[in-house]
């Protein structure tokens, strides 16, 4: 038995009945295709390591981070935000308030009226206590009255309908014109987001104010008050109707843009 026949493998057969020159050579062969194998390997890590890490100097730093393009000089860097207290601008606009009053005058005369109408009906009430049942007049004037009372019943249900179907037309052209006047001017100005806030001070002996300042979505601006400018917007066609009270929005610029400097 050979001594190689337990451990016969595929390199000792490939290289049995050689001669020592050609086992040689093939051993040198073999010998340089592992080195050009190795450096293969070392070139591609190499490229690999080029790829991922370039010539960024701040690698070595620790600051190495996804790069993505810079952006054109001419766009905007940020987001631009704006306040405005719609409430403020309620209270204060002209046409409005002039719409509301009219509502509210003629809700007073219909009040009015009431009155006169509850005042006939009281009085044929008590003439009618003071008639006999018998009498034929009687039935008549109890059919009046419950059919007076009716229509007034009716007639007051009405009103109150017409008058809340009349304040929310109103308040909700008001908001749609507000709407219109902040997106024109947050155009004109590259502004991107608008806020509601409320720039009332805090009453600290009402616990409902204190509780609605509490909860404020805004709690602090500075210098992005919109409010002012909006309102002049509105009002810029509507004449007064009375003389306005000396307190107004603040003015700041913005340019010139309208602010209390914060909430308080």
């Amino acid at each position: 038995m050979s001594r190689f026949s337990r451990h016969n493998t595929a390199p000792f057969t490939r290289f049995r009945g050689a001669s020592r020159t050609e086992v040689s050579v093939q051993g040198r062969f073999r010998l340089q295709q592992g080195v050009l194998n190795v450096r293969i390997s070392i070139l591609l890590a190499a490229l690999a390591a080029t790829t991922v890490f370039g010539t960024d100097s701040s690698f070595g730093q620790g600051t190495a981070a996804p790069r993505t393009a810079a952006p054109p000089a001419t766009s905007k860097q940020g987001t631009s935000v704006a306040v405005i207290d719609v409430g403020y601008i309620f209270k204060n606009a002209r046409r409005f308030k002039q719409t509301m009053a009219d509502i509210k005058l003629a809700d007073e005369k219909f009040q009015e009226e009431l009155i006169r109408r509850r005042d006939a009906i009281n009085a044929n009430i008590q003439k009618l206590q003071q008639m006999q049942k018998g009498d034929p007049n009687y039935k008549v004037l109890e059919e009046q009255i419950a059919g007076d009372q009716t229509k007034l019943r009716l007639d007051v249900a009405r009103a109150q309908k017409k008058r809340i179907e009349q304040e929310a037309k109103v308040y909700y052209n008001a908001y749609q014109e507000v709407l219109d006047h902040i997106t024109k001017f947050s155009g004109r100005f590259g502004i991107d987001l608008v806020l509601r806030f409320n720039s009332e001070a805090m009453d600290p002996t009402k616990p409902e104010s204190v509780l609605s300042g509490i909860n404020r979505f805004v709690i602090f601006q500075r210098q992005i008050n919109i409010t002012g400018h909006i309102l002049d917007e509105m009002n810029r066609n509507t004449p007064e109707a009375q003389p306005r009270n000396a307190s107004g929005a603040a003015r700041t610029n913005f340019p010139p843009r309208p602010g209390s400097g914060g909430l308080r």
